[in-house]
C-alpha cells in the first residue's frame, strides 16, 4: 500500500489567470484516481494521449497535428479496433448507439444515441471532444482519465477515488 501525501492538487497559473486540477503523480506512483466528466457545452482540447471512458467502452485517443488515432479496447463493436483519421478529410467522429456513428454500439444500452463527439478545428489545427453532440449531452456521461492537468471550468464534475465532486465558480463581489 502506497500512502499518498496528497491525492490531487488545484493550482493557479498566473499567465492565463486560470485554475487547474491534477492527480497525484509522485515518483513511482500511478495517477489512476482522477476522472474528468465531459459535457456538451465545454470542449476539451486533445493535446496528448487520452483515455476515454464512454458507455461500456474504453478508447485511447492520440492527437498528432491533424491526425487522430482511436484505439477501441472494447470487444462489443461493429467497427475496427484501430481507426486513424485525418482532420482535413474528416472533421467529426461520433461514438454511440446510433448506427450512423463512426463507432457504433447499437445493442449496448449503456450508450446514448450520440455518446461522444470528437471534432477537428482547421483554424487551430486541434481536436476537441465533448459529451453527446452539440445539441444534447449523453445520459451516462463521458469521462477522461486524468493523467495530466485539466483546466477547471464552471460546473465541472470530477471523480476522485469514487467520489464525485462538482466544481462551481465562485465570483467575488465588492463588499462595502
Amino acid at each position: 500500500f502506497l500512502a499518498y501525501p496528497y491525492i490531487f492538487s488545484i493550482y493557479y497559473k498566473k499567465e492565463n489567470k486560470s485554475y487547474y486540477i491534477k492527480a497525484f503523480s509522485g515518483k513511482g506512483s500511478d495517477s489512476k484516481i482522477l476522472f474528468i466528466k465531459l459535457n456538451n457545452k465545454n470542449k476539451f482540447i486533445l493535446n496528448q494521449r487520452e483515455l476515454l471512458l464512454t458507455g461500456n467502452a474504453i478508447f485511447q485517443l492520440t492527437a498528432k497535428g491533424n491526425f487522430l488515432e482511436l484505439i477501441n479496447f472494447s470487444k462489443n463493436t461493429y467497427n475496427d479496433d484501430r481507426y486513424v483519421v485525418d482532420g482535413f478529410n474528416k472533421k467529426r467522429i461520433t461514438i454511440g448507439r446510433h448506427r450512423d456513428c463512426d463507432f457504433s454500439f447499437p445493442k449496448d444500452k449503456s450508450f446514448s444515441r450520440y455518446q461522444t463527439t470528437i471534432e477537428f478545428n482547421e483554424i487551430d489545427k486541434q481536436w476537441s471532444i465533448i459529451d453527446g453532440n452539440n445539441e444534447k449531452g449523453s445520459t451516462n456521461g463521458t469521462w477522461l482519465f486524468g493523467t495530466h492537468s485539466f483546466l477547471i471550468q464552471d460546473e465541472m464534475i470530477v471523480e476522485i477515488l469514487n467520489n464525485q465532486i462538482k466544481i462551481t465558480e465562485i465570483k467575488a463581489s465588492n463588499c462595502s
